[in-house]
């Protein structure tokens, strides 16, 4: 439950780090060579950390979701 928990604040986070990326391209103190590097270091941080987050929170979520599809399915084709 607890890397469940810490998976979804991952994929949560990697979601916070696109303003960072608007804020690097509108700063005026960059290069533009500079922002390129800094917005796609930032861009693929993101990706890691949410690959990171769906892969801790992924095996128990699919378990769950397999359960409660397998007790709507027992429930809307229950036999008579």
């Amino acid at each position: 439950m607890l890397l469940r928990l810490f998976g979804a604040a991952l994929i949560c986070i990697s979601a916070a780090v696109y303003p960072l990326i608007g804020a690097i391209a509108l700063n005026s103190y960059f290069s533009v060579t500079e922002k390129a590097i800094y917005s796609s270091l930032a861009y693929v941080l993101s990706w890691l950390i949410l690959l990171l987050g769906v892969f801790l929170a992924g095996p128990e979520l699919v378990a769950k979701l397999k359960s409660i599809y397998e007790n709507l399915k027992n429930k809307v084709f229950r036999k008579n």
